[in-house]
């Protein structure tokens, strides 16, 4: 498993093997093809969070709620202080979008420094699903527009 810090707590990573993951507290498992049972991660939360990551169609509604509700959990486990991997199967897309919308509700992070930052930590093929990082956009819109009212 390859795995990088994009924020302090938050890491962005491939699968991980089944068993234990001394430094890490919480495992996302955001490869819809790899959801293995929670219970072979011993000592660590897991949240199963299956996405596709095909770029040549757009990201189904399901899809969306899965990654907005794995983020949400992933940043109420970065506020109390818990180190977090969100994984897939190489750690670059589907991975990285939980991550990127979480570092957003933690932090407030806009897109750009959200994805330099995880280019920077993962490589320049991170986030390059367009769907993904047009949610991620979108999302970051939406919340902002929500404020401002």
């Amino acid at each position: 498993m390859s795995r990088s810090e994009v924020v302090p707590g938050l890491f962005v990573g491939s699968k991980p093997a089944p068993g234990r993951h001394e430094d890490i507290d919480v495992i996302v498992l955001a490869a819809e093809e790899y959801q293995p049972p929670a219970d072979l991660f011993p000592g660590a939360e897991v949240i199963h969070a299956p996405i596709d990551d095909d770029p040549s169609r757009p990201i189904r509604q399901d899809e969306i709620v899965t990654a907005t509700k794995a983020a949400s959990r992933v940043a109420s486990r970065l506020r109390a202080g818990r180190r977090v991997l969100a994984s897939c199967a190489m750690g670059l897309n589907r991975s990285s979008l939980v991550a990127a919308l979480a570092m957003h509700e933690v932090w407030g992070m806009g897109a750009e420094e959200i994805i330099e930052r995880i280019r920077q930590a993962r490589g320049e093929l991170a986030l390059s699903n367009p769907n993904f990082e047009r949610l991620l956009r979108v999302v970051i819109e939406v919340r902002r527009s929500a404020m401002n009212r």
